[in-house]
C-alpha cells in the first residue's frame, strides 16, 4: 500500500469526556486547519458511560482536510489499551505518521505543527514543560522519575504525546505493550523531541490519582522487566559468591586457624542466605510475571473495537 504524502492519523483515547470532547475537537480542528496536511482523527471511546459517544458521532470538523473516525471499544480496557486499539486501526490507514495525544486538554494541539516540522525522526516525543497537577502528585512523579532512571538508566520525561513513524506502528501491532511511553523508550529508532507546556484539563478533574500513578509507574517498570530480572540475577550471583567465600572463611578459621568467633558469623550468614532467597524469589516471580504478560499481550493483538462513525 502506498502511503499518501502529508497525510497523518491522530489517535486519541477518551472516557466519559462529555464535558470536554467537543471543546477539544474544536481546538484541535483550528490548529490542524492551519497546516497544509490532511488528517484522520481517530477517537477511541473506552466504553464511556455518559453522552460522549453520541457527541462524537454527531461531530463535524469544519475543514474538509480533517476526517473523524470513532472507535467504540467493546469493553472498558483502560487508557493504555485504548491507545493500542487506536494504533491497531491506524496501522490499516494510508498514512506516513501517527500522532498520539490525550483528549482531556492537557496535550496542547499547538505542539502538532512542531511535530510536523521534525518529522524526519521515527519517534518524536513531546517533552513536558510546566505541569498543572497538585503538589502531592508532582512530588510523587518527581520521585518516580528518579527511581525510573536509577533502575533503567533512562529518563522518563514525556507521556503519551508523540508522533511515530508507520513502521513503529506496525511494530507495535505485532508486539503490543503494557506502557506506551516506556515501550517507545526501549525502541532502537531515530528519536527527536519538542518541548511544550501542559495545559490544564478542560473539565478540571484528573482521572489518575496517586494510586493510579503507582500502578502506571509499575507498568513502566514491567516494560523493562528483562533488565530488572537481570539486576536481580546478578545480585543473586554476587550474594552466592559472598556466601561461598564466607563459608570457606568459617571452615578455615574453625578447622585450620582455630580462631573462629561464635555467633556473629552465623548470624551474618543467615542474613545473606535470606537475601539470596529473596532475590531468587523475585527473579522467579518476575519470570512468571513476564510470561503471563507475554501471553496476555498475545491474546490482546486483535481488534476489540467497533467503528461507529467514519
Amino acid at each position: 500500500m502506498t502511503a499518501i504524502v502529508d497525510q497523518f492519523a491522530i489517535v486519541t483515547p477518551c472516557f466519559n469526556e462529555e464535558k470536554s470532547i467537543v471543546f477539544f475537537l474544536d481546538k484541535l480542528g483550528e490548529v490542524l486547519a492551519g497546516t497544509a496536511s490532511k488528517f484522520i482523527v481517530v477517537v477511541v471511546d473506552d466504553c464511556s458511560e455518559d453522552n460522549t459517544l453520541s457527541l462524537l458521532n454527531n461531530y463535524q470538523f469544519l475543514s474538509p482536510a480533517i476526517s473523524l473516525t470513532v472507535l467504540r471499544l467493546k469493553f472498558n480496557s483502560g487508557h493504555q489499551s485504548a491507545i493500542y486499539q487506536g494504533l491497531l486501526y491506524a496501522n490499516s490507514l494510508p498514512v506516513n505518521k501517527v500522532i498520539v495525544m490525550d483528549s482531556d486538554g492537557e496535550d496542547d494541539p499547538h505542539a502538532i505543527p512542531l511535530l510536523l516540522d521534525a518529522e524526519e525522526h521515527d519517534i518524536i516525543e513531546v517533552k513536558r514543560g510546566k505541569r498543572n497537577e497538585s503538589l502531592s502528585f508532582r512530588i510523587m512523579y518527581f520521585f518516580y522519575k528518579i527511581l525510573f532512571r536509577f533502575i533503567t538508566g533512562k529518563s522518563m520525561d514525556y507521556g503519551n504525546y508523540c508522533m511515530i513513524d508507520k513502521r513503529i506502528v506496525e511494530r507495535i501491532a505485532h508486539t503490543s505493550y503494557i506502557h506506551f511511553p516506556a515501550y517507545l523508550l526501549k525502541q532502537k529508532a531515530s528519536k527527536g523531541h519538542v518541548q511544550f507546556d501542559r495545559e490544564k484539563r478542560i473539565d478540571g478533574k484528573s482521572k489518575m490519582g496517586l494510586n493510579g500513578l503507582v500502578v502506571h509507574a509499575f507498568k513502566s517498570f514491567i516494560e523493562f522487566g528483562e533488565d530488572l530480572l537481570l539486576i536481580f540475577l546478578k545480585l543473586f550471583i554476587i550474594i552466592i559468591i559472598a556466601l561461598l567465600l564466607m563459608a570457606g572463611n568459617v571452615i578455615y578459621q574453625k578447622f585450620f586457624a582455630g580462631t573462629a568467633i561464635l555467633g556473629w558469623f552465623s548470624t551474618l550468614m543467615l542474613g545473606l542466605v535470606t537475601l539470596a532467597i529473596l532475590c531468587l524469589g523475585f527473579f522467579i516471580t518476575g519470570i512468571l510475571l513476564l510470561n503471563l504478560i507475554h501471553q496476555q499481550n498475545s491474546q490482546n493483538r486483535k481488534d476489540v473495537y467497533i467503528v461507529t462513525r467514519t
